[in-house]
């Protein structure tokens, strides 16, 4: 077979699976049951996935009122809301989803963290750690979150039997 007659048969196949693409497109297109997902199938296809519930948000029941934020938190709410904010930057900025990700050292003992007033976070840690450890943590809060959030101003770790204490307050511009 001569070259030419070769690069014709290329082209011509090449058109044809074109238009065998097209002339699909075209079908399912006006074909409402071609593509439709087949429930039985889909069920079949993801058994055994683990299926992730969404969190629950309470509605309004009749009578109450329709906003849901009509009713005002309170300042200890308002305060751990951002103290969890706070502590989803850090582990975010470290690429991590939970403190799991730190296992030997003082942050994979977290147990729990608040904010006592503006601007302060308190994070407490299982016992055992020394002062040295609980400064380096102190610092890696401060300086991984209070890039982001400037308001952050002192963070302080503590061990849970409180023997062992660390703070320590971001640099101002007047330091």
């Amino acid at each position: 077979m001569s070259r030419s007659a070769k690069r014709i048969l290329g082209n011509v196949s090449v058109l044809v699976v074109l238009v065998a693409l097209v002339a699909v497109l075209v079908v399912s297109a006006t074909s409402p049951r071609l593509l439709k997902n087949d429930a039985k199938l889909t069920a079949e296809a993801n058994a055994g996935t683990p299926i992730v519930q969404a969190q629950n948000t309470p509605s309004p029941t009749p009578g109450s009122t329709a906003n849901a934020q009509s009713t005002p938190k309170t300042m200890s709410e308002v305060s751990q809301e951002w103290a969890d904010e706070k502590i989803t930057q850090y582990l975010n900025g470290n690429g991590a989803h939970s403190f799991d990700a730190f296992p030997g050292s003082a942050q994979g003992d977290t147990i729990r963290w608040s904010s006592p007033s503006e601007g302060k976070l308190v994070i407490t840690v299982q016992d055992g750690w020394s002062s040295e450890d609980l400064e380096a943590y102190a610092n890696l809060v401060l300086t991984t979150v209070g890039h982001e959030s400037p308001e952050l101003t002192n963070v302080t770790v503590k061990t849970d039997n409180n023997v062992v204490v660390e703070t320590v307050a971001a640099k101002t511009s007047q330091d």
